[in-house]
């Protein structure tokens, strides 16, 4: 469905998804007729070919904004049945030449190859040596156990098995639950094609979220009857439009899960860096917080990806700062890999400072239903309070120390982006401005604009601090490149 740049926040490995206990034996008439008419019998796996558009899940432009697109120059699927693997070849060009959003803005050709196997989900690329290595993404986890059958309509046909059906106006309806866990209903049409199915999935920022897949304009592709058009819409939005080329029955599909993909599924993990004193960075497997003691209270800064990430960011802010509460946590922006492990700190007390345009969102998706995966907040039931920021806000502790928070106007990676200054330390926090060229050069005025002039700029992404000059070589070389 959606792309690996989904940037949305990490959902844990729910379960080991087993296949269909009933993928054989006597269906009633609509799933009979069904599976006659979409040739389920016999059919061990399925590859299809397509173009169309994909949306980056999570990563809007602005808070009142729909998931931005990217086109789809090529995409292939290669499902297995028998064992419930699935391979995903996909290569997305830019839409636009002034991409807003975040995972738009791609310099010539975007490749992905990602796979799903056994609740597990993965990426793979291949190096200068063409080696090839497997990049864990539990992220996509839910989504591909779900994408797996949902894909194409036969799958959901096999997936069903002798689920019941009930007659309705314009043909047939069907339910069962994958995994246990995926309750999906499913429609049948009178010329015996599966029209759509809906599901719902956890999401660390809108809970219980809705999946709808829907097929159309049915043709023949060599002997199979198969739909044209392919779309999928996650959380309200379009994530997923398919215009289908060609498919394929029975192509061998073998999806190994790799040995790291396997030992990576547990707990993630967090290392933290001393800055100066009382200032720490986190670490993530993937993203990074910053921490600072101010005196009677603790900031954080960024609780990204998901729960889990942030369980394991709040203790070791216990052992770094010990007695002493979170009292905010910043988000600089909404993209849900960085506000996904918002929900972790609130349970822990903490005030969500965020821009102001984003208050009413966040309210709004955190008063969905968290059922499929109750998380802590939704457990204990914790109300959760904001401060909104506009053009500037300034955090004080009784240490003297103060951080101050700057709106971004205009930047295209998110309008609501807040970037962190530590003036004492010389320090600035931000998440995602430096990679494209438009968000850098937004970055570099407004700060030039706020006479800021760090030491060190600290990322939610990267290992290392950035010196200023680094940054300011990256811009006179892009202002070089627009003359």
């Amino acid at each position: 469905m959606r792309s690996c740049h989904l940037g949305r926040s990490i959902i844990p490995v729910l379960c080991v998804l087993a296949l269909p206990s009933a993928l054989a034996g006597q269906k009633p008439d609509a799933l009979s007729a069904a599976a006659a008419a979409l040739g389920t019998s016999g059919l061990s796996s399925i590859t299809f070919t397509a173009t169309g558009r994909a949306f980056m899940f999570g990563q809007q432009p602005g808070a009142a904004e729909p998931w931005p697109a990217v086109l789809v120059k090529s995409y292939e699927v290669t499902i297995d049945y028998q064992h419930g693997g699935m391979r995903i070849e996909q290569i997305h060009t830019s839409a636009t030449n002034t991409p807003r959003g975040g995972s738009t803005a791609i310099d010539g050709e975007r490749r992905e190859v990602l796979y799903a196997r056994d609740g597990l989900a993965w990426s793979e690329t291949a190096g200068q040596d063409a080696v090839r290595t497997a990049t864990p993404q539990p992220a996509a986890a839910a989504e591909r156990a779900v994408w797996t059958w949902a894909a194409a309509p036969q799958g959901l046909i096999k997936a069903a098995g002798t689920a019941p059906v009930r007659t309705t106006s314009s043909g047939a309806e069907f339910s069962f639950t994958l995994g246990g866990r995926y309750r999906v209903v499913a429609t049948i049409d009178r010329a015996n094609h599966l029209t759509a199915a809906r599901t719902q999935i956890p999401d660390d920022v809108l809970g219980d979220m809705p999946v709808e897949v829907t097929y159309s304009d049915y043709g023949l592709f060599g002997s199979m009857a198969f739909p044209s058009r392919i779309v999928v819409r996650e959380g309200g939005h379009p994530t997923l439009d398919l215009a289908v080329t060609g498919v394929k029955a029975n192509v061998v599909a073998d999806v190994t899960v790799p040995d790291n993909v396997r030992t990576t599924a547990g707990a993630p993990t967090v290392q933290s860096q001393k800055l100066a004193e009382g200032i720490y960075w986190i670490l993530g497997e993937v993203d990074n917080s910053l921490v600072a003691d101010m005196g009677d209270h603790v900031v954080v800064l960024e609780a990204p990806l998901n729960e889990a990430t942030s369980v394991a960011a709040i203790a070791e802010i216990r052992k770094l700062v010990p007695d002493k509460p979170i009292r905010y946590v910043v988000n600089t922006h909404l993209h849900f890999d960085h506000a996904g492990g918002l929900r972790t700190f609130v349970n822990e007390g903490a005030v969500v400072v965020t821009h102001q345009d984003n208050i009413a969102y966040l309210d709004k998706a955190w008063r969905s239903k968290r059922t499929i995966v109750p998380d802590r907040l939704s457990r204990s039931g914790r109300k959760w309070t904001f401060r909104g920021v506009t053009d500037r806000l300034v955090l004080r502790g009784t240490n003297q120390r103060t951080i101050e928070l700057h709106h971004l106007p205009g930047n295209p990676h998110d309008a609501q982006m807040l970037v962190a200054w530590l003036p004492l330390e010389e320090l600035l926090f931000q998440a995602d401005v430096l990679g494209l060229p438009a968000s850098l050069l937004n970055f570099s005025d407004t700060i030039e604009r706020l006479n800021i002039r760090p030491k060190q700029i600290l990322g939610v992404h990267g290992r290392r601090p950035l010196a200023m000059n680094v940054v300011d070589t990256a811009v006179r070389n892009q202002r070089a490149k627009q003359k």
